[in-house]
């Protein structure tokens, strides 16, 4: 299956039953294969090729923190972390080879991009939460819910979710961008972002985070919507915003440069897939 922009999905969320299903399960399903956050691929195309097998060993890899996703199409959906450092693996066909997860969402629609998130942030639960944070107990997984409960003290988990807030603030018809001093990309430009305090409601930490690393004051503060953003294990909430008052002066701790920019004259952005990008794409087209 090719998770390409423009594909209908039919994914049916589930638990698993037993741990026993995972290391017994014989039957046929989809697999996303990761290396931390790369994805094993058939490097053929743009688009991403869901391996359709049994089990990963197929591929001529170990691989270890499998979790049980649901139904794709009828069949079982699985999460993976592969167990040692190879860059290729015996698919039977080519080699394949790992893609960082954000190289495929120009070749997505926004369902299938939520489901490969959805994936690696309940792979990267499942693979480091193995403990009881109370007792040090060894943690299972559920049996009838999305959780993991302590052998010891019966303790029960759920996957982590940090709540962060997105906002993209305009003045007329410009567009506050910001350059993040830890943006991998040294020239890309996106809207403010931050993680809400302990306290905090969501409008609240709008006002801090902006306030915090530019030094403005906003208005109108509007939701847009959200997306899961397991980079770590946030749950981004976007805002849109209007500007208030006070001028420009980036805190220099995180943010090196700010400033305000129309639709023609934008730095490098975030490409597509994003919610950055969608709040950016939302001012394009209602700008004016």
């Amino acid at each position: 299956m090719r998770l390409a922009r423009g594909n209908i999905m039919n994914f049916q969320p589930e638990t698993v039953n037993s741990e026993n299903d995972i290391n017994n399960n014989y039957d046929k399903g989809f697999w996303f294969i990761f290396r931390k956050a790369d994805l094993l691929d058939s490097g053929e195309s743009g688009e991403y090729e869901l391996p359709l097998i049994r089990r990963p060993e197929e591929l001529g890899i170990s691989t270890d923190s499998s979790i049980y996703l649901g139904k794709l199409d009828g069949k079982n959906l699985w999460a993976c972390e592969v167990s040692g450092e190879s860059e290729r693996v015996n698919s039977g066909k080519s080699g394949y080879l790992y893609r960082n997860i954000r190289e495929f969402f120009p070749h997505m629609n926004n369902e299938m991009i939520s489901l490969a998130l959805r994936a690696l942030h309940l792979k990267n639960w499942n693979m480091n939460w193995k403990f009881c944070p109370s007792c040090g107990g060894e943690l299972k997984l559920s049996e009838t819910e999305r959780a993991k409960i302590c052998k010891s003290c019966s303790g029960i988990h759920y996957p982590v979710m940090s709540p962060a807030i997105i906002v993209a603030v305009r003045k007329g018809n410009k567009l506050l961008l910001a350059n993040n001093k830890k943006f991998p990309n040294r020239s890309r430009y996106s809207i403010l972002a931050g993680f809400v305090e302990a306290g905090e409601s969501l409008e609240e930490t709008v006002h801090r985070e902006v306030f915090e690393e530019v030094g403005i004051a906003v208005k109108n503060i509007k939701y847009f919507g959200s997306q899961n953003w397991p980079f770590p294990h946030s749950l981004m909430i976007g805002f849109t915003a209007e500007h208030d008052s006070g001028e420009i002066k980036e805190d220099n701790v995180e943010i090196a440069h700010a400033d305000w920019y129309g639709v023609n004259d934008m730095p490098a952005i975030p490409p597509f897939g994003s919610i950055s990008r969608l709040l950016i794409e939302d001012f394009k087209k209602n700008c004016g």
